[in-house]
């Protein structure tokens, strides 16, 4: 199934996704900072032949998405911006509420939509994600000094690898890689630094919505503790680890990440 990338036009930026309506209610997919929307190809048509409407997403500074204003200003980029992007994309496509899925950053990203109580959010998968990362002050500055002796590309055919596992096959290794390289520097970094920064660890008790949490047992950039600590936090939280799953697990696993989710969105 081939799905055509549209813009859509929300709080003045053009916003890039693909999407295609079902009979069912809307998941909006949300990628992680060194990917973009493609990250969701084997998410997309099995859910949208499920029933469901899907959306995978291109953040603001990633993809096909703006990151500049019309003088060539980076846009602001922060997760506070990113939920409200999602948000807005929502109801602009016609609906009151989304399931929610995102990987890493984009579980982080649901979790600052949580914190601004966004009405749009219905169930949420947070996946090889985290509240807070013990090691955020080791990594938060580890992007930014990469990039000034390397290009944002060389660091991607570096990055990438980790975060997927080690056998996954050369095609997708490439689109993967592709994806972070092409990525406007300047926004990457302002993306990194959103993503590892936050402590929402209090507001986890706080969560109503219903939860499922995906951890790969092979992600060593969040590592399956992560997850866990998420689950023993939120209330009534279901946490599924998928054996031999790296980073992004959805990509690692897809028949097994797929099977979980739908489970539990039909539960």
């Amino acid at each position: 199934m081939q799905f055509k990338m549209q813009k859509i036009f929300v709080r003045g930026i053009n916003i890039a996704a693909d999407y295609l309506k079902g009979d069912g209610d809307l998941i909006v997919f949300i990628h992680g900072v060194g990917a973009d929307r493609t990250a969701w190809k084997y998410q997309l048509p099995f859910f949208h032949d499920n029933g469901y409407s899907v959306i995978a997403l291109d953040m603001r500074g990633s993809g096909d998405s703006d990151a500049r204003d019309t003088d060539g200003k980076l846009l602001p980029i922060s997760l506070r911006e990113f939920a409200l992007d999602v948000d807005v994309v929502i109801r602009e496509l016609g609906y009151d509420k989304a399931h929610w899925v995102g990987n890493s950053m984009g579980g982080v990203i649901i979790l600052e939509a949580l914190s601004q109580d966004l009405e749009s959010l219905n169930t949420i998968a947070l996946c090889n994600t985290f509240s807070y990362h013990p090691n955020r002050d080791e990594i938060l500055p580890r992007a930014a000094a990469s990039l000034k002796t390397k290009s944002l590309p060389d660091f991607a055919n570096e990055r990438i690898p980790l975060a997927l596992r080690s056998d996954i096959d050369s095609m997708t290794l490439a689109e993967a890689i592709y994806a972070m390289a092409r990525k406007d520097p300047e926004a990457y970094l302002a993306s990194w630094q959103a993503t590892w920064s936050p402590d929402y660890r209090s507001t986890l008790s706080k969560i109503k919505n219903p939860t499922l949490i995906i951890s790969g047992s092979l992600d060593t950039i969040t590592p399956t503790k992560l997850s866990e600590e998420l689950a023993a936090n939120i209330p009534d939280a279901k946490h599924i680890d998928i054996e031999g799953a790296g980073h992004i697990s959805n990509i690692d696993k897809p028949e097994e990440f797929n099977k979980i989710l739908l489970d539990f969105l039909k539960s």
